[in-house]
């Protein structure tokens, strides 16, 4: 049996695990899409998913 503990780290490790995985994600469509366009655009489109996912990290 499991103790509370270290379900709690289970559940942290899994949340951390899917997190980088959506981060990996999004910095991949987004270097795919930013491709054709010039380098003005690609640091928008970062800078969007960076306040994207200092958001979702404040709530």
């Amino acid at each position: 049996m499991v103790s509370g503990h270290q379900r709690s780290l289970n559940i942290l490790r899994r949340q951390l695990f899917i997190n980088t995985c959506i981060i990996l994600m999004m910095v991949v469509v987004v270097l795919q899409v930013s491709t054709p366009y010039s380098r003005t655009a690609l640091t928008f489109v970062l800078q969007i998913v960076t306040l994207v996912l200092v958001d979702r990290q404040l709530f």
